[in-house]
């Protein structure tokens, strides 16, 4: 054995016996001048001993020489958070061994974990990709701070991110399920933003028109799994009227504008719980009651099914609003129009001539017979001027809707 190597903490010796060299090395520190075998040079291969549980070799396949990933002292992979990677995150004794190889695909074979050379090169640029970055954050992090604490010091602020492989490489699942809507619609800006850098119309057209199919899919979804909740909880109307306020013209692609009306100058005590304009100024009145509300009673006398008396009541309700919009159309066009101005858009024109009332309420499962169906069916039919949409029929709709634009996309 003779050494071949010193530096101000180690020495490094070389035994050659059979063809086979072995490296071992020393720490000057060590009184007892141990010599640790760190590398083994033999058929053509180069095996690393590695200090961990279960993981106790790296071997470099049919190499003479120690890639530049590996610290030629015997410590593993040069890069800390990998080596510490593959020492402390392997606590089973499935993997026992790591193989370097410039000819072999990256995979499993045994016990043994194969990396191609450009895996593991690919990899470190990433790694050192993501230090710089938090590195450059930090500094414009701390820069920021001092412009906005003490402005007369020239510094500039800075955004803290411009590295482009390293956002697009964290767009991934796990990242939408943090995402809040203000985030999502940041994320949207930012996208009709970079559109502008194409010049061809019609790969702007289709860029926003991706992102717009994409943002109703996600609505839809979260839209869908709120409402089920609600279906199956069957809570307050004031519950469905925060949801139905907030998405109603997704709902229902026929409305465009939501008025509210309690700020509308009409003198009336009583409000539909939804005014809507559709695409052609005409306004119809939305009504909501309970998803459980029993839809009708069955009459034994004469054999057949008639409104249940929490139906009754809001028939009668819907057909005071249409009543009273008919005979004040007028004003309440009027007080709409000035209720909607502001001070740079006109207000809303609209048209009062024979609105509908729509009711959501209910839903299918009380409709368990053929009788049930056939009666209500001509309950609902006999109405004038009244739609009734019962809350799951309501639901399926979202779904047709969010499976049609998933087709489409």
């Amino acid at each position: 054995m003779k050494q071949f190597k010193e530096t101000e903490k180690l020495i490094l010796f070389e035994e050659v016996k059979n063809g086979i060299k072995k490296i071992f090395r020393q720490n000057k520190d060590d009184v007892e001048e141990n010599k640790i075998l760190i590398i083994v040079y033999k058929k053509g291969n180069i095996e690393f001993e590695f200090d961990s549980e279960t993981i106790k070799k790296i071997v470099i396949e049919n190499s003479d020489e120690i890639p530049f990933f590996l610290s030629s002292y015997g410590y593993g992979f040069s890069e800390k958070s990998l080596n510490n990677f593959f020492k402390y995150n392997f606590s089973s004794n499935q993997i026992d061994k790591i193989i370097l190889s410039q000819t072999k695909s990256s995979g499993k074979s045994g016990k043994s974990l194969i990396f191609n050379y450009d895996d593991i090169e690919s990899l470190l640029s990433s790694i050192n990709q993501e230090q710089r970055a938090c590195n450059d954050t930090k500094k414009i992090l701390i820069k920021n701070l001092i412009v906005q604490a003490f402005p007369n010091i020239n510094f500039d602020y800075q955004e803290t991110n411009n590295n482009k492989d390293l956002i697009l490489r964290n767009l991934n699942d796990k990242l939408i399920e943090k995402l809040t809507s203000s985030d999502i619609n940041l994320i949207g800006d930012f996208y009709v933003k970079a559109t502008r850098k194409f010049k061809a119309s019609h790969i702007i057209k289709k860029m926003t028109a991706g992102l717009f199919k994409n943002a109703q899919i996600l609505t839809l979804q979260e839209i869908i799994i709120r409402y089920e909740k609600l279906l199956k909880d069957n809570p307050a109307e004031s519950e469905w009227q925060k949801l139905f306020d907030e998405y109603i013209t997704l709902f229902d692609s026929r409305y465009v504008h939501k008025i509210n009306f309690k700020n509308v100058a009409i003198g009336l005590t009583k409000y539909p719980d939804l005014v809507l304009v559709d695409i052609y100024g005409y306004v119809d009145f939305y009504e909501l009651k309970k998803s459980g509300t029993e839809l009708i009673q069955y009459d034994k006398s004469h054999k057949t099914w008639f409104w249940s008396k929490d139906v009754s009541m809001v028939i009668a309700q819907a057909s005071d609003y249409l009543q009273k919009s008919k005979e004040n159309a007028l004003s309440y066009v009027n007080a709409i129009k000035t209720e909607t101005e502001t001070e740079t858009e006109a207000g809303l024109e609209v048209n009062i001539i024979n609105p509908k009332a729509i009711i959501v309420i209910g839903s299918t499962s009380q409709l368990d017979t053929d009788k049930k169906k056939h009666h209500f069916k001509i309950l609902r039919e006999s109405l004038k001027d009244i739609e009734f949409v019962l809350y799951d029929e309501l639901l399926e709709r979202l779904k047709n809707l969010l499976d049609t634009i998933k087709i489409e996309k």
